[in-house]
């Protein structure tokens, strides 16, 4: 007779992938929490569709290449230049703009997450609705660097909603340029709030004591900073208004919520430094085509351009697999946000941390058994298979 076999209990369950840290994170939190953070809109299958497009994909690797050079934890082959090389990461792979990070973890919140960027020299690109001032964020960020991680490459970037309060909106950004922001990274699909049916049900409300800090400030955004109602953003946002934010700030500019290849030849007459392909995780637009399915419409349409702009993709990214098979496809880097949300819930700093090296350590095992033996050679080997055959990747 077999001895009775005990169950395995998922919070003694090893963490080892980003999977473990999303379950681990779903028992941790309240149900209005976790639903606010993981699910989209309508019937949710556009985030869906997000993760399963990158499973549609297949690698084709190569062999009999000498990889070695990845073997130490501390080789460069990983790190990453954006911006015309002004800014290096350690490797391609960015911390998204998501909201309310105390909602997660109460003590530390965005201040957490941004000492886990510190500590692997990656970007953190801020929130409008971080529940964390932005001053306090970059004050964290230089302290971690002066006194912990010299050496680090971090840099923050800022992620606006422009609002129909176009003064507040004007000191946001001023805010961040003064505050050492290297990058304003533009939503621009939100003209409207997406269709998120679980938020209503759950009639999602912040606790006391947390709310939208940058937001406090003004008499006219202050329900949506501490109720999280839908924020005044401003629905005549248009092209023409990228005028009116490079008269206010030097700092490059990033566009993000770029899907369609017309917008992406647009963006480039307008001369940012960056689009970010993206459908906003899922949470607006649904059955919207998803990010890395639209990516090689946006580089074949900015090729076609002869643009060197960098191109980023966020949405989906699980694995690091999934941060090789965008960059083959044209992607500087990508950006997660869910993942950092799951690993701060479950263990502040340490969680983001451990979900960043978990992704790198993915990505260089992907890199050696596909044969690259640096991030040039990942666009140069024609790994991918899409879509079973029908279509093969020349990038």
């Amino acid at each position: 007779m077999w001895p009775h076999k005990v169950l395995e209990n998922n919070s003694a369950r090893a963490l080892l992938n980003v999977e473990d840290y999303h379950q681990r994170a779903k028992e941790k939190l309240d149900k209005m929490t976790y639903d606010f953070y993981s699910n989209g809109s309508d019937d949710q299958l556009t985030l869906i569709d997000n993760q399963e497009s990158f499973h549609r994909i297949k690698l084709r690797p190569k062999i009999l290449i000498d990889v070695s050079s990845h073997k130490t934890e501390n080789s460069l082959n990983c790190q990453t230049q954006l911006l015309h090389s002004t800014t290096t990461i350690s490797f391609p792979c960015i911390i998204a703009p998501t909201a309310l990070h105390r909602l997660a973890h109460r003590e530390h919140g965005e201040l957490a997450t941004v000492r886990a960027a510190v500590a692997c020299s990656t970007i953190m690109c801020v929130s409008t609705a971080a529940s964390t001032r932005m001053e306090l964020i970059a004050e964290e960020h230089q302290q971690q660097i002066k006194t912990n991680y010299p050496h680090s490459t971090s840099q923050l970037w800022f992620q606006l909603y422009v609002l129909k309060n176009r003064p507040y909106t004007k000191r946001l950004i001023e805010r961040a340029q003064n505050s050492g922001y290297k990058a304003l990274v533009l939503t621009v699909d939100l003209c409207v709030v997406g269709n998120r049916e679980c938020d209503d049900r759950n009639q999602f409300s912040l606790p006391n004591g947390i709310q939208a800090e940058n937001m406090i400030d003004d008499d006219e955004t202050s329900d949506f900073a501490k109720n999280y109602r839908a924020p005044s953003e401003d629905d005549a946002l248009s092209w023409k208004d990228l005028d009116w934010i490079r008269s206010i700030t030097s700092l490059p500019l990033i566009l993000k919520g770029i899907i369609h290849p017309d917008d992406a030849r647009k963006a480039l007459r307008y001369s940012v430094q960056g689009i970010i392909v993206s459908n906003h995780g899922g949470r607006q637009l649904d059955t919207c085509i998803s990010a890395i399915d639209a990516l090689p419409h946006i580089i074949d349409a900015i090729h076609t351009e002869n643009s060197q702009i960098d191109v980023y993709i966020d949405g989906g990214i699980r694995r690091g697999t999934d941060i090789l098979k965008a960059l083959a496809l044209g992607a500087k880097a990508v950006l997660i946000g869910r993942p950092v949300l799951w690993g701060l819930a479950v263990d502040g700093e340490q969680g983001v941390r451990k979900v960043l090296d978990i992704l790198k350590k993915e990505f260089r095992l992907a890199m050696m058994l596909c044969g690259c033996q640096t991030i040039d050679h990942i666009k140069k080997n024609n790994l991918l298979i899409i879509n079973y055959n029908h279509y093969q990747s020349n990038l």
